[in-house]
């Protein structure tokens, strides 16, 4: 009877130090929940477990804190003499970064026009935690604003993505 009981208790305290591995849709539901602005849907990209797409059934208002070009060069929106009420032009990808620092997550969110509709991605930047842990977050708090030349290189890089969209819908 006191091996069953021991069995049983030793059984309960490793199962309460398993952390169960966050299934994707909810992770997703995070995200989406961090995007500043109504979308129709959204979906992970295939294959990029990090990259989400979305799209809006309108021109979404929000000014941005970059602008980018279809050569990929990177201009700051968000300064002293920025303009406002200026609308997103079709030949510009228009970014903004949201950091949640509870949840230590960084999102760069492009944003794309085509026939008055917009649509994009969202590049995902997750710090390993207890919740979120597997392969595709970083060992290092990427909320951490002493970190921001790091954060801010592999957002230069996953957005090619961006980019390249841009590019095919200037075709």
């Amino acid at each position: 009877m006191k091996q069953v009981i021991l069995l049983i208790s030793i059984c309960m305290l490793c199962a309460c130090k398993v952390q169960q591995p966050m299934n994707s849709g909810r992770f997703a539901e995070d995200v989406r929940k961090d995007v500043p602005f109504k979308v129709n849907s959204f979906a992970q990209v295939a294959n990029q477990a990090d990259v989400y797409t979305f799209k809006c059934d309108n021109v979404i208002a929000l000014l941005p804190d970059y602008e980018v070009n279809a050569d990929g060069v990177v201009m700051g929106y968000r300064t002293t003499f920025a303009p406002s009420g200026e609308k997103q032009q079709a030949t510009v990808i228009w970014r903004n970064i949201v950091i949640n620092h509870k949840a230590k997550r960084v999102l760069c969110i492009d944003r794309l026009l085509k026939d008055g509709k917009t649509f994009g991605y969202v590049y995902v930047l997750q710090a390993e935690t207890k919740e979120y842990s597997d392969e595709h977050t970083y060992h290092f708090d990427v909320s951490d604003h002493r970190l921001m030349l790091v954060v801010s290189n592999a957002i230069e890089y996953k957005a090619e993505l961006s980019v390249t969209t841009l590019n095919t819908l200037q075709q």
